[in-house]
């Protein structure tokens, strides 16, 4: 009866769509907005969809190179293939959170079963919002501009809203299997258009613009290389450690264009906690590659410390921070921030309690260099995660770190539980990733769309993961008779391992330490206790 129904309603739009078609000619934003609708089919047929759509169509997007890409622009936005009217001042990312949230609910209300997880990270992102909403109503009712409040805050419900979707939805290790691919590939697509800009627009000329995309961009890309390292390093599907390594030259290219040295240091810093996880699981593969790769980075550092070529970007990014150029781009950016920060710390000790509020400007008691072409440069500062006390108080501020604190926490804790392979790949990667944006957040604006949706993401796996490694296998099926019968796939590890030993019986555990098994360590015991008794 169901798929009745399904099939009466898909050819009712496909005629409805058709005879739309025969009295228009077919556009762009035509072909757009009836994406749109088979997207919103989807995600009511399996809210599942919703997450996979979001996640990867809010990375697809990019408001320097696909200006007309519509997935979290407004429909209000002119540029938009989904342009409506100025009136309507929401976009198709809220639209698509709305209804998976509608279509996840309402299947537990028909069924009348609601198994919903809740997981080490709600309570934590419910406080968070909480103070949210705190200083959304205090900003408000203390003259702060509702409109513009209503600008600052709606990106960072993303975070909480995805957190909740991806715990609940995505529930099995396929499921997660393609979520990754999903963002993989959407960010495989940004950087191939970062490509063909170099190409079309700029004609290979890439020192004509500060950058091509994007200050979010790099720190995105960023977890390619990460999840690149890390499916090698736990030796995950041959999928995966075959195709990210061929993805790397477009992305690298797109990557080094966009010019952000925040990325650069990110990246290094992911790298440096990779390696203290390598020393963990394989302690001799990293005294082998440590002191190699610390040599040729210092090395490098010091031949491209003043060079102005593209592959002397990464050696740029460290000098910027250590030793910035008198007079240079990244110079001025750094004096810019310091006084900055001067009028943000001043604005948080006049109301270090409460904050100020969404929707009120910051103080500012040392006059700033002109950057009035940015609309909200009076409300929002760089520094993002000040920003949050600034706004909401010192309860916002706190629960912003326990929130990320407990993250870093939890993705850690279920990282040693793994069983290995793509599990462990995508735990470390969406960690590593918490610790990349929010250390950027320290030093750009990072509360938009796209990363809030992203982190969202990256939050509810690290939510669920545990969850979804030790739920049963389906039992698998031969389609045909050549096929090989895989062999069980390891489960959940022991919150708290056996002891371990240094004899020849056992097998390794992760760092390299023989241990001895259950049934071993029991013979052992019984042998002890028949020779005591004995004696």
């Amino acid at each position: 009866m169901a798929w009745r129904i399904w099939m009466i309603c898909l050819l009712g739009i496909s005629t409805l769509i058709g005879l739309a078609l025969l009295r228009t000619s077919a556009t762009i934003a035509t072909i757009a907005w009836l994406c749109f609708f088979a997207g919103i089919g989807a995600l009511i047929y399996k809210p599942r969809y919703g997450v996979y759509q979001i996640a990867g169509l809010a990375l697809a997007g990019d408001a320097l190179l696909t200006p007309w890409f519509p997935f979290v622009k407004n429909l209000s936005s002119a540029e938009s293939l989904l342009y409506v009217g100025r009136a309507t001042s929401f976009s198709p990312a809220e639209i698509f959170i709305a209804l998976t949230f509608v279509s996840w609910l309402s299947r537990a209300i028909i069924r009348r079963q609601f198994n919903g997880y809740t997981g080490p990270l709600f309570w934590p992102v419910v406080l968070f919002s909480a103070f949210i909403t705190f200083g959304l109503i205090y900003g408000i009712t203390h003259h702060g501009d509702r409109k513009i409040a209503l600008w600052e805050v709606r990106v960072i419900y993303y975070l909480p809203a995805m957190l909740i979707l991806t715990s609940n939805l995505i529930t099995t290790r396929a499921h997660v299997n393609t979520l990754i691919w999903v963002i993989v590939c959407a960010l495989f697509f940004d950087a191939a258009c970062g490509i063909w800009y170099i190409v079309n627009t700029l004609n290979f000329d890439i020192r004509s613009v500060e950058a091509i995309a994007e200050h979010s961009n790099s720190i995105h890309l960023n977890t390619i290389f990460v999840l690149t390292v890390a499916v090698w390093m736990f030796r995950g599907s041959k999928a995966k450690r075959m195709i990210l390594p061929l993805m790397l030259p477009i992305l690298l290219f797109s990557y080094f264009a966009n010019q952000r040295r925040a990325a650069f240091i990110t990246l290094t810093l992911a790298f440096v906690l990779i390696g203290f996880v390598l020393y963990r699981v394989h302690r001799k593969v990293f005294w082998i590659l440590a002191p190699t790769l610390a040599v040729l980075g210092v090395i490098y550092t010091g031949i491209f410390w003043n060079s102005t070529g593209g592959i002397g970007m990464p050696a740029r990014a460290i000098r910027s921070v250590i030793a910035p150029q008198q007079g240079g781009r990244d110079d001025a950016s750094n004096v810019y921030r310091v006084i900055e920060n001067v009028n943000t710390k001043f604005t948080i000790t006049t109301r270090p309690l409460t904050g100020i509020g969404f929707g009120n400007k910051f103080y500012i008691i040392v006059p700033m260099p002109d950057i009035s072409f940015f609309e909200w440069w009076e409300y929002i500062t760089h520094n993002s995660i000040m920003w949050i006390w600034m706004q909401t108080g010192v309860g916002g501020f706190l629960s912003m770190l326990i929130l990320i604190g407990m993250s870093v926490i939890v993705g850690m804790r279920a990282l040693w539980r793994m069983p290995g392979g793509d599990l462990s790949a995508i735990t470390l990667t969406a960690t590593l990733y918490i610790i990349m944006h929010f250390v950027y957040a320290y030093v750009d604006m990072s509360w938009e769309s796209q990363s809030m949706i992203y982190v969202g993401v990256t939050m509810g796996l690290i939510n669920c993961i545990e969850r979804v490694a030790e739920a049963p296998l389906p039992p698998f099926r031969q389609r045909w008779p050549w096929q090989i019968v895989p062999s069980p796939m390891r489960g959940l590890k022991p919150a708290y391992e056996e002891p371990y030993a240094t004899g020849k019986t056992g097998s390794r555990d992760a760092r390299g330490v023989k241990r001895v098994p259950s049934a071993a360590l029991a013979h052992a015991s019984a042998t002890r206790t028949t020779t005591n008794s004995r004696g």
